[in-house]
């Protein structure tokens, strides 16, 4: 049911349901990078943003086909978010639900900010510095930042926090310095990861480029890799959309 969801969604996409998208500015992600945005979906616009992933970690291959972060804006400041992820090879899933709310508009130094908070409900295990194997739920609060560094540069920042079922707390940080390419374009660096509470640390980095298809519809690609692990990395293919529902 969910493929079907998803792949309806890419029919009206296809068959120009974006023009009813007459917000103003162009459409703001939160893909492809894993740095989260402060932009806010405004209020009556729902928003998708589908993802196809090819992973490998220790030498086992794995695909999310798809990863779907789908959102509502309900008020001027704040967005309704769900996630669903999708490994159809060994039969995995994962959900999230939650709400990202604008806090402060860029003004010289000060960054545009929001803040996130969501609940993961069986989120499995990702690697080694995870303490609890099995799969289990996952709250989470995450702090979103953006600047403008003048010209066609600007950059990205989240510290945030994960809370496991099982007693577990991790830090969360990403950092993700950005460039625009002509007037469609842009391409970003990243280096992101967790503080767990083990020995074990959890740092990738990671790049991709993004293009507007129009205002409103916008294709990205983007690879990464483990500093931890030689043989863990991803691939991604991504398209984002938005349109008007009142």
């Amino acid at each position: 049911m969910r493929y079907g969801l998803i792949f309806l969604l890419l029919l009206l996409l296809l068959f120009g349901l974006e023009l009813r998208a007459q917000q103003s500015g162009r459409i703001e992600t939160d893909r492809p990078d894993q740095t989260e945005c402060p932009f806010i979906v405004k209020k009556g616009y729902f928003q998708a943003e589908i993802g196809f992933n090819r992973a490998v970690e220790a030498g086992a291959v794995q695909y999310l086909l798809p990863t779907s972060l789908l959102k509502i804006g309900i008020h001027p400041l704040v967005e309704l978010r769900y996630t669903f992820l999708q490994e159809p090879v060994n039969g995995f899933s994962t959900e999230s639900f939650g709400f990202k709310s604008h806090l402060f508009q860029e003004k010289g130094f000060i960054p545009r900010s929001a803040i996130i908070v969501q609940y993961h409900l069986n989120q499995d295990r990702r690697d080694q510095s995870e303490l609890n194997p099995l799969p289990h739920s996952v709250g989470e609060t995450i702090l979103t930042f953006q600047n403008s560094l003048g010209g066609p540069w600007g950059i990205g920042y989240n510290f945030g926090a994960e809370y496991h079922s099982d007693g577990a707390v991790e830090g969360i940080y990403r950092i993700a310095p950005n460039v625009n390419i002509g007037k469609r374009g842009y391409a970003y660096a990243e280096v992101f990861g967790r503080f767990p509470e083990t020995q074990f640390t959890d740092t990738w980095i990671d790049g991709g480029l993004a293009y507007y298809v129009t205002d409103h519809v916008k294709a990205d690609v983007s690879a990464g890799k483990s500093l931890r692990s030689s043989d863990a990395w991803y691939v991604a293919l991504g398209i984002s959309f938005r349109m008007r529902l009142w």
